[in-house]
């Protein structure tokens, strides 16, 4: 299709210029993507005649091959850009089954020369997202779109400008730029618009640091990419690529020199620029280094200095536009709202501070106690202290779980929120949904957050942990991605994003991302004790423990390294140590659901080793703290045969408690084995095995000392049904191959079914695994027996 005779047609209030790419709809420019544009130009200028899909397919595709419903996403976007409606059409008309038709009146005449000519436009083959939910290229030939919701924390750049500088990859020399965007001194030197409240930039084209000829298209692209970011600022006045280029060519430098970035200030100065932005970038197998300076023009003193990692080269749009945020920080040219500091508007009390400040170390710490203690010291020194009393509320409800004892401290930072600002009311909004448990909302209202701020790193990976919570993972993911393109040596990202890959059991990922956890805060016992839940899910027990105890040796009382240890203990067999560990544990608790949770854990290690007296015990004295625990006292009295007490007890245990899984709603895993169990006792076999099956569809609880990935497994083996047991335990050691117990129930399988050798070899590599336990665990005399007999 021949763009090239620059057509422009006009119907009604809409202009298309097919030179621009672009349409005017009422005065007012608006921009489809490249693909959508050639659907609509076509349909123009065959506009005498019905179009069959096929013809359209063929035409703008050309050899590509697509679905009918890549088309139709097409013209949808066309109807939305120029006001149509496909029940009651204008413009185009839907024959159906066959093809379209455009069905108004149109004139048309051809431009001038005041736009570079383009050349064949329709000849590069890039294929577009066509899934309007998706914020993420999918490949480096996909863009992403360019009318994302105007609340969405990213600003993606538009797809026409973007096109221009992936031009060069098919060897095409097009770039349109309307020539009233720049002006011209009296003697034809090319120059800024000075205008008063806007600072004057330049933006050069990159270095090619790694001499990649494949990415040689970067060094235009990214300085266009920043160029249409920046100039969305109202604060800002940017020279334009064309104008980069007339100096450029003025000066005797081509586009494709690299001594030019060395001449960045000469260039500047000539523009009139006040600043001048250069950067470089350099490939690192799949990943693209940028490093970006901002200068003064006129001294030449480096203002601000901005690097950005960015994983796949299909990610450069998103991770851009959020580069192009904190240069815009850094020259003052984002809204006033969005410059407001942390502690803007806080408190005069200059030591109430100090304590608010060391306590949000604490808070993201985990360290809640602490954190709690020195935000009370805040409010004590300053009662008017509105989000002093916020973060007790969001240490409880958020980071603690404790939901019920947040809500009355932040309903007190509401009663203050005069001095509070918008970014402060909103997260405190967000706050008071979690502490009411109300996870939707706290969604939208984290997503506002971001939109609002988008350099305000807490929004992404509270967000984060949301939306893990509601098991949108993936999206989980990304939002922390874009959170690290803000910061990228935010660690509290890194934390949640080590977790979320864990969840996946995706663990090279997750160790990865938490050893950054670690490099970021290497005195930082809640770093270690991550990076050691990370090994453990994946079985890594040796490694586990190492940070466990590096993690106690930083703090001795730190109760959450605690009482992951105590778990690992139990998870390689050594019983006796794990019971001392909980008693550890409720020595340094610092409340009472977490002395619930040492008792319950020294409860279940008794019912491992089916002592229901002393788990009975145990269970007892967890549910003095919290009654959460009662599921235990129930296991307990259906293993004892008490079926009485059970079905007393069972009334009690789907009651709604009012907790978070640290800001999140509690693992559905729960509930579904909760159900499972109590069926599969009663002989409900079938509907125990489905809610089994629900059980490990929904993502693990890898702190807890139970993450019930076996229990369909275990179920399939109770009902002898040896097959399906043995491929779901196959399936659990490709998770983690020393998951507990996972070898010595298939050496179990395999000695049912008569294979000697291969009970040998699973119960001998069980015993490997557990070659630290205690030596009166049934399993362990069991695996030991069949092993010295065979």
């Amino acid at each position: 299709m021949d763009l090239s005779e620059n057509p422009i047609y006009r119907f009604e209030e809409i202009e298309v210029d097919a030179s621009r790419g672009c349409l005017m709809c009422e005065g007012k420019e608006k921009h489809l993507r490249p693909k959508a544009f050639q659907v609509l130009i076509y349909l123009l200028k065959n506009r005498e005649r019905l179009i069959s899909k096929n013809e359209l397919i063929e035409t703008v595709w050309e050899n590509t091959a697509v679905t009918d419903d890549v088309l139709v996403q097409c013209v949808k976007e066309i109807r939305r850009a120029i006001g149509d409606d496909s029940h009651n059409p204008r413009f185009i008309k839907t024959v159906p089954k066959t093809g379209y038709r455009f069905i108004s009146s149109v004139e048309s005449d051809f431009n001038d020369s005041t736009y570079i000519q383009t050349e064949e436009i329709t000849r590069i083959e890039f294929e577009y997202e066509e899934d309007t939910d998706s914020a993420f290229i999918e490949n480096p030939q996909k863009l992403i779109r360019a009318d994302y919701p105007k609340n969405a924390f990213y600003r993606p750049v538009f797809a026409v400008l973007f096109v221009a500088s992936l031009l060069s990859l098919v060897g095409l020399s097009a770039f349109v730029i309307p020539n009233y965007l720049f002006s011209k001194t009296d003697s034809g030197e090319t120059v800024l618009p000075q205008k008063a409240g806007k600072k004057s930039l330049a933006v050069l084209y990159f270095e090619n640091q790694s001499g990649d000829t494949e990415l040689e298209w970067l060094r235009e692209g990214l300085a266009d990419m920043l160029i249409t970011n920046l100039s969305r600022s109202s604060k800002l006045t940017i020279l334009s690529r064309q104008q980069l280029h007339i100096i450029l060519e003025r000066n005797g430098y081509r586009q494709s020199d690299e001594t030019f970035p060395k001449n960045a200030l000469e260039i500047s100065r000539q523009a009139k620029a006040e600043n001048v932005i250069t950067g470089s970038f350099a490939r690192f197998g799949e990943k693209i280094r940028l490093n970006v300076q901002i200068l003064d023009s006129q001294n030449g003193s480096l203002i601000a200095t901005e690097s950005l990692t960015v994983e796949k080269l299909e990610q450069i749009l998103t991770d851009i536009d959020l580069l192009s945020l904190k240069l815009e920080k850094h020259l003052g040219a984002v809204e006033s709202e969005t410059q407001v500091n942390f502690a803007d508007v806080m408190t005069n009390d200059l030591e109430a501070f100090r304590y608010y400040s060391l306590a949000m170390e604490k808070v993201q710490a985990m360290h809640n106690k602490e954190a709690i203690e020195l935000l009370e010291k805040a409010v004590a020194l300053d009662q008017n202290f509105a989000m002093a009393h916020a973060r007790i509320g969001y240490a409880y409800a958020v980071s603690w779980g404790q939901a019920e004892k947040g809500k009355s401290y932040l309903e007190k930072a509401f009663k203050l929120s005069t001095r509070l600002s918008k970014k402060d009311r909103l997260n405190i909004t967000a706050w008071y949904e979690i502490a009411n448990l109300d996870y939707p909302s706290a969604i939208r209202t984290y997503r506002e957050i971001i939109a609002e701020f988008p350099l305000e790193t807490e929004g992404y990976w509270r967000l984060s942990r949301l939306l893990s919570g509601e098991e949108q993972m993936t999206e989980a993911i990304e939002v922390l991605k874009q959170g690290l393109i803000i910061d990228s040596n935010d660690k509290d990202i890194y934390n949640t994003l080590g977790g979320l890959y864990s969840e996946l059991g995706k663990h090279a990922e997750a160790i990865a991302a938490r050893q950054r956890y670690v490099d970021l805060a290497p005195l930082e016992a809640n770093a270690y004790d991550s990076l050691g839940l990370a090994y453990q899910w994946a079985g890594d027990y040796p490694s586990a423990i190492a940070n466990y105890n590096r993690s106690l040796e930083l703090n001795p009382n730190f109760d959450i390294a605690v009482i992951h240890l105590a778990n690992t203990s139990f998870q390689t067999g050594k019983y006796k140590e794990a019971v001392n560990l909980f008693r550890r544990y409720i020595e340094v608790a610092p409340s009472d659901n977490e002395k619930a949770r040492g008792w319950d854990g020294i409860a279940q290690v008794y019912l491992k080793k089916q002592d229901f007296d002393s788990a009975e015990k145990a269970a007892k004295e967890a549910v003095k703290f919290n009654n959460f625990t009662v599921w235990t006292l129930f296991i307990n009295a259906t293993e004892k045969g008490d079926s009485a007490r059970a079905e007393k007890l069972e009334q009690t245990i789907f009651a709604n408690a009012s907790a978070t899984n640290r800001g999140s709603r509690l693992l559905q895993r729960f509930e579904f084995y909760y159900r499972g169990y109590i069926a599969l006792k009663k002989g409900q076999n079938e509907e125990a095995i489905a809610n089994f099956k629900e059980v490990v569809k929904h993502k693990p609880p890898i702190w807890n000392l139970e993450s019930y990935e076996d229990c369909l497994a275990n179920a399939y083996l109770q009902l002898g049904r040896l097959d399906e047991a043995f491929a779901e335990y196959q399936r659990i050691l490709q998770l983690n191959p020393n998951y507990p117990l996972a070898q010595f129930h298939l050496a179990a399988i395999y000695e049912k079914k008569g294979s000697k050798e291969n009970a040998h070899t699973a119960y001998r590599n069980f015993l490997h695994i557990w070659q630290e336990s205690d030596e009166d665990i049934p399993e362990v005399i069991i695996a030991k027996k069949f092993t010295n007999q065979s």
